[in-house]
C-alpha cells in the first residue's frame, strides 16, 4: 500500500477523487486537468461481460504500454486495476473506481484489467492537437 503522495513522488502518477454527482465541481476538476495536461474528452470506453471476445480484449489491455503522452482515465461506473511500473518489474496496482481520475505521465509503463466484477465505464483524454501543426 503507498500514499497518493508516495505514488506521485515514485511515479509521476497524479490520482483525483471527482464528484460525479456535484457537476460543478466535477467540471471545474476536469478544467483543471484538461488545462494542464492539454487533454480534451476522446472516448467512453465500457468493458463487461457483453463485449465480443472479452478475454482476449483483457489480454491485450494487460499488455504493458508506453505512450508519447500523458494518459488521463476517469473511472464513471464500475472498477479497474491500473498498474504503473515504477522500475524494471516493479509494479504498483491502484485499485479505481467511480470518480477515480489518474494522470500516468507520457514514457511510463502501464497497463489495465478489470476488478473481478469484469464491469467498468471510462472516460478516456488524449492530447490537444495543436491547430497550427494540422496538415
Amino acid at each position: 500500500m503507498v500514499t497518493q503522495d508516495q505514488l506521485q513522488n515514485n511515479s509521476g502518477v497524479v490520482y483525483y477523487k471527482v464528484d460525479l454527482d456535484d457537476t460543478l465541481s466535477m467540471k471545474k476538476r476536469l478544467s483543471r486537468v484538461r488545462s494542464e495536461h492539454s487533454a480534451c474528452p476522446m472516448d467512453v470506453l465500457t468493458i463487461d461481460e457483453s463485449v465480443i471476445d472479452l478475454e482476449d480484449k483483457l489480454e491485450l489491455l494487460y499488455e504493458p504500454v508506453e505512450k508519447d503522452e500523458d494518459v488521463v482515465y476517469m473511472v464513471l461506473e464500475g472498477s479497474m486495476y491500473v498498474d504503473v511500473e515504477i522500475e524494471e518489474d516493479e509494479w504498483i496496482r491502484m485499485q479505481l473506481e467511480r470518480g477515480d481520475l489518474v494522470v500516468i505521465p507520457k514514457g511510463l509503463p502501464h497497463r489495465c484489467t478489470t476488478t473481478p466484477k469484469n464491469f467498468v465505464k471510462i472516460q478516456r483524454f488524449c492530447q490537444k492537437q495543436d491547430p497550427m501543426i494540422q496538415g
